[in-house]
């Protein structure tokens, strides 16, 4: 059959046959919208070179489930009927086809990108649930299982897609390392996926579920791909400059948001697709929805630099130049413990005609590469989701958390969730820089 293809800077080429379902998939406008939505955000103000898309990421996922599966296939046919197979590669595509413009930069304000993936999914309007149900008519159902965070899905199957290591992490950590040109994203993914296993297993002599494993001999190749979250964290993801736009950007929408509220005059000059920040019927118009991109929150933010509102008109041009903001990392002390020193500095941007609503941004990140898994605190069981799990003779019960193996506890110890310290930053003016670090010094 004759096949479509797709050059992609790391994995050569990706293949789809021309008059597939899955080609289907791919050109319909819920997908299509991805071209349109950077991936990583606001990091090119950072990496000037981190400028692809949530598309070219979502085929590198399909791809490497494609792989995934096909590796499953020669040993697990019985985990693999043809429906789970078609239903793993449908949310491999459509994983992130509720991302909003600017991808996180934007989600807490424009809603979980996983919800309203469902949404899509699940919606008779969607070109994407119509060629999922012309698939098979429970397809749209399945897919929206393994996607949504809450469901029924087999969890080895919903650990392909979501877990702490899946097809979504094992593509974008490579991706963003290479067009960063941070070079910390590089791991042995090909072993990784290659050396997977699925096996019934008891655990700790109680629990038996279906588990995703790895043998022992991958463990250096994981215990590479637990360092490259960490590094990537550390170095491209929670980048100082990233945070602080991506904060400006968050205020520019709330101040937006209130004027709207305040004025309907004002509230009638948005674009029609960003009349989604005014909630109600348009922010659950799902026509509306496919036409927000990147393109079109810009060309928004663009129009309110000449805002009447002093406020909306300064945030807007500050972060459409680049500049204008300044940060300090607080290295001790809790948000709670600055609580004296922040009102200081609140007080200190009203005196200069600045609301510290919007020019005040207080931004706490913590760089966990690794969450291991604790029965005692968990809210669910262990899992191929909760955990990465190893299989050999040697450990007890023949399985082993990956933070437990003996020759890999001590280097992960340091970068894991329990141990890795919280980076708390502040944002303000540039203007007023010398004055704010000496009040919150």
């Amino acid at each position: 059959m004759p096949e479509k293809l797709f050059r992609d800077p790391l994995y050569d080429y990706i293949a789809v046959d021309k008059d597939s379902w899955l080609l289907k998939l791919i050109n319909c406008p819920e997908v299509q919208r991805l071209r349109y939505i950077k991936h990583l955000g606001l990091s090119h103000f950072t990496y000037p070179g981190s400028t692809h898309s949530r598309f070219s990421h979502s085929l590198g996922v399909l791809h490497l489930m494609r792989e995934c599966l096909g590796h499953l296939k020669q040993d697990f046919r019985s985990f693999l009927r043809r429906l789970d197979q078609e239903a793993l590669l449908a949310a491999a595509l459509l994983h992130d086809i509720g991302h909003s413009p600017l991808s996180h930069a934007t989600e807490s304000i424009f809603g979980d990108h996983e919800k309203r993936a469902v949404e899509i999914i699940e919606s008779s309007d969607s070109k994407v649930n119509n060629t999922l149900r012309k698939r098979a008519i429970t397809l749209p159902s399945r897919v929206s299982e393994l996607i949504a965070k809450e469901s029924v899905a087999p969890l080895w199957q919903k650990s392909l897609i979501s877990s702490q290591l899946d097809m979504d992490r094992l593509d974008y950590l490579r991706r963003d390392s290479l067009f960063s040109g941070a070079e910390y994203g590089n791991f042995d993914w090909f072993r990784i996926i290659h050396t997977m296993q699925v096996q019934e297993k008891v655990i700790k002599g109680k629990q038996k579920d279906t588990f995703v494993v790895w043998p022992d001999k991958t463990k250096y190749a994981l215990e590479e791909y637990i360092f490259a979250r960490f590094y990537m964290y550390q170095n491209v993801y929670f980048h100082h400059t990233t945070r602080g736009f991506e904060g400006l950007v968050q205020r520019v929408l709330k101040r937006a948001q209130r004027l709207a509220k305040q004025s309907k005059n004002f509230a009638s000059e948005f674009l029609p697709p960003i009349k989604i920040l005014l909630g109600g019927k348009a922010g659950k118009d799902p026509a509306k929805f496919r036409n927000l991109t990147d393109h079109m929150l810009l060309a928004q933010i663009t129009m309110w630099q000449n805002a009447k509102d002093k406020t909306l008109s300064d945030l807007a041009k500050r972060l459409l130049a680049r500049k204008g903001i300044s940060w300090k990392e607080v290295v001790s002390g809790t948000p709670f413990q600055m609580t004296a020193k922040i009102e200081r500095v609140r007080k200190y941007l009203r005196r200069q005609g600045k609301d510290p609503n919007y020019y005040f941004i207080e931004d706490s990140a913590k760089a966990s590469a690794y969450n291991p898994y604790r029965s005692v605190s968990a809210r669910e069981e262990q899992s191929s989701v909760t955990s990465i799990i190893l299989c050999d003779e040697s450990y007890e019960g023949g399985l082993a958390e990956i933070s437990d193996v003996p020759d890999l506890q001590q280097r992960l110890r340091a970068i894991t969730a329990e141990k890795s310290p919280a980076i708390l930053r502040y944002y303000f003016p540039k203007e007023h820089e010398t004055q704010i670090k000496k009040l919150l010094s």
